[in-house]
Parts: C-alpha cells; structure tokens; sequence
C-alpha cells in the first residue's frame, strides 16, 4: 500500500514496530512486572489497523470545513475507544481471569499514544 509509505504515517508505523520491538524484548528477558504480551500485540496491532484506516478517510477530507475535521477526530477516538474497550471485555471474558492493571494502563497508553498522532494529522497549516 502506498499508506506505509507517507510522510505523515511515519510516527504511526515507527510506534508499532518500536512497541512491538519491546514487547518481543520483555518476552524473551525476565521482568517482575506481570505483563501479558500477547494482550499487548493484539491491542497494538488493533490500534494500527484503526489508524490506518483512519488515516486513509483523513487524508481525504476536505482541509477548508473545519467541522468536518473535528466531527472525523471525534469518530475515530470513539470508534477506537469502542473497539479496545470491547476487545479488553472479550479478552477478560475468554481468560476468565482479570487483565491486570498494568496491561490496561499500558493499553490506554497506546490509545493515547494513536490518539495523538491523529490529532496531529488533522492540523492545518496556514500559508505565512
């Protein structure tokens, strides 16, 4: 795809390897911190996707409407909110066990992390 390849997609694809990197790291070091990886590949590669497809439908708004910039922010938080919050319920549900504290905080984490790189997608810059 010709997505991966944009100047603006970059901070997305270089935080899905850079996490997916680290992850990969934990599972083969020892840490006393109880981290479920695979919870953590499945929501990064979920919030991957989501941006992917977010990024595509921003790129072809219309820059001059401002509404529907925020109106297209507000759907992709609440599209990625929904599908992550459902993935950690179905998640919780199959295990029959609790996800632990930490791998929820690390999964808002990303979820910001995404956020906020969508954000930056949507900011115009005025000709000086």
């Amino acid at each position: 795809m010709i997505v991966f390849f944009q100047k603006k997609f970059i901070p997305v694809f270089a935080l899905f390897f850079a996490i997916l990197v680290l992850v990969l790291m934990q599972q083969k070091i020892a840490i006393q911190i109880p981290v479920n990886s695979n919870f953590i590949i499945i929501v990064n590669s979920i919030l991957f996707v989501i941006a992917l497809v977010n990024f595509k439908r921003i790129s072809q708004l219309d820059v001059s409407n401002p509404n529907k910039m925020v109106r297209s922010v507000i759907t992709g938080t609440m599209i990625k909110f929904i599908i992550i919050g459902g993935a950690a319920l179905w998640y919780a549900i199959q295990k029959k066990a609790p996800l632990g504290t930490y791998n929820l905080l690390i999964a808002m984490g990303l979820y910001l992390w995404y956020t906020w790189i969508e954000i930056g997608w949507t900011k115009i810059k005025k000709d000086a």
